[in-house]
């Protein structure tokens, strides 16, 4: 019997998809095993390899007796013949009509499927007083100490209130919420952890290099575990630490693998409106998208794009940075919105367009933000798009997918040593460390008081998507992909008073079988 998936793994193993035709033709060979082995040695010779192999492709490479078929006619062409395609100089262009018909992506034949798994849309209830903060808080709490229970340093730990009954020199272990953190006059740095319990003083020691490390990146209202050394004193007893523990992301996680081989598109930051949008550079991703532009190769990646998501930041705004009337070219975000939708709309129909709010967006500026209102950008819901929040997981074709725009970064780059505005990358991996999209509330990124926190990572993503940093980065995580997808807008002002140097034009292709990310570049 014909081992099917073993097929399909020997194809990913080099990088190419099987539609199922090309599938079910090899399995029907007389030797299948021996066959794939014959055409995957010839695939490997080829300078550009096909990334998506049809029942086309197996026949080429098979050859017609083997496939059972009659051997072709030999056709020899006559004299005049001969003489006709010599008087050709060069063939005629073909018209740009027929070139798009020949375009026939295979993702327009599979069935998209989005399912929102989590959302602020449609559930925020709070009132905004001390109680509906007092709940955030405890959840956030509550969830995140869960996570740390589970982590083999933590077992057993104790409440807080428990450490004032350990004898002097025994080892401790506690996790609470960063009520303060300081700088002693010696130069230790002094967290105060707090839970249901109580609360208790942690003295880091500069001494250690690596516990320091780990002690400057320690922010308020986040989280933690920690191992310590009680010392009794006359009052309250203090604790010193041996170890600083984080929620973290599990290692050498598998992630779920789309049944078709169809690939997302990640983008965000358009700023349509503003005088720096790439129209040009725009437009080419949108003509690529639809098969008019790029090399085969390229149109064989188009082809099996099935979802483009943007995290975020579709319009510039207005009034969101000083001077920014200065570089809008349009001033109204109606008309703003009116113009991102009609770029939109130039996508293909078979392709999902999965649409998230940042904080240039026409919605509440306190995070979690519910989706898009269609008071303000009504004809995006007549697209054939998904329209959600931010942020908010989705499972696109079984991949596990969170979308965050990412405005808490500036939080982070202003508050952990090491981190800039340059390299998207390890602020996103701080978040997955800390298991908190915003962990530290009270600075630039305003936090909605609902009842459950939205910002607490409690599922593992296969992708975190995010954008807001305008600089494109791309690298995996303990096995979850991190992409930061750039802009499509030029540097500004302000971002040249935060000293940012966008990326723009960068579009990262994530196939959701394999897990590949392509880059291709419009501008």
């Amino acid at each position: 019997m014909v081992d099917e998936a073993a097929i399909v793994r020997k194809f990913m193993d080099e990088e190419m998809q099987l539609t199922p035709g090309a599938l079910e033709t090899l399995r029907k060979l007389p030797d299948a095993d021996a066959a794939v082995e014959r055409m995957l040695a010839g695939l490997r010779g080829m300078v550009k390899k096909p990334l998506v192999i049809t029942v086309d492709e197996v026949t080429r490479f098979m050859g017609g007796e083997e496939m059972g078929l009659p051997p072709p006619l030999e056709v020899k062409p006559t004299i005049e013949i001969e003489e006709r395609l010599r008087e050709v100089e060069k063939p005629p262009e073909p018209l740009p009509e027929l070139v798009h018909r020949r375009f026939r992506p295979l993702a327009a034949e599979i069935e998209a499927d989005v399912e929102v798994v989590r959302d602020i849309t449609g559930r925020s209830y709070t009132e905004g007083g001390l109680k509906d903060f007092v709940k955030l808080f405890k959840d956030r709490y509550e969830r995140l100490r869960d996570l740390l229970r589970k982590r083999v340093e933590l077992q057993g730990a104790a409440p807080i209130k428990s450490a004032s009954s350990y004898e002097d020199g025994e080892k401790v272990k506690i996790i609470g919420m960063v009520a303060d953190k300081r700088e002693s006059k010696l130069g230790n740095t002094v967290v105060e952890l707090e839970d249901e319990s109580g609360r208790a003083v942690v003295i880091v020691s500069k001494r250690g290099r690596d516990l320091a490390q780990k002690a400057a990146e320690v922010v308020q209202d986040e989280v933690i575990g920690v191992v310590a050394t009680v010392r009794k004193r006359d009052r309250a007893p203090l604790l010193l630490a041996n170890d600083i523990i984080w929620p973290e992301t599990p290692a050498q996680r598998e992630p779920t693998r789309a049944a078709d081989p169809v690939c997302a598109v990640l983008i965000s930051d358009l700023h349509v409106g503003s005088e720096m949008f790439l129209e040009d550079a725009f437009a080419k991703f949108l003509k690529w998208l639809r098969g008019e532009e790029g090399s085969q190769e390229q149109h064989e990646l188009a082809g099996r794009v099935k979802y483009v998501v943007i995290a975020g930041d579709l319009v510039d705004g207005v009034g969101i940075y000083p001077q920014q009337e200065e570089e809008l070219l349009i001033t109204d975000i109606f008309k703003q919105y009116d113009a991102v939708t009609e770029l939109l709309a130039q996508i293909p129909d078979h392709i999902t367009i999965v649409i998230a709010p940042g904080n240039h967006d026409a919605v509440r500026p306190l995070e979690p933000q519910p989706a898009l209102p269609k008071d303000v950008a009504a004809a995006l819901y007549d697209l054939n798009s998904v329209m959600v929040g931010n942020p908010t997981q989705l499972k696109i074709h079984g991949a596990n997918l969170l979308i965050y725009h990412g405005r808490s970064f500036d939080d982070l780059v202003a508050t952990i040593p090491g981190l800039n505005r340059q390299d998207p990358i390890p602020p996103m991996s701080k978040l997955l460390q800390k298991r908190h999209l915003a962990p530290i509330y009270g600075g630039r990124t305003s936090i909605s008081p609902e009842d459950r926190d939205y910002l607490v990572i409690e599922e593992v993503p296969d992708i975190l998507h995010c954008g807001h940093m305008h600089v494109f980065g791309q690298k995996k995580y303990r096995d979850v992909m991190l992409v930061n997808s750039g802009t499509f807008q030029e540097r500004t002002m302000y971002m040249m008073s935060l000293g940012v140097k966008p990326t723009p034009g960068i579009v990262p292709v994530i196939d959701l079988q394999t897990y590949q990310a392509s880059v291709v570049h419009f501008a």
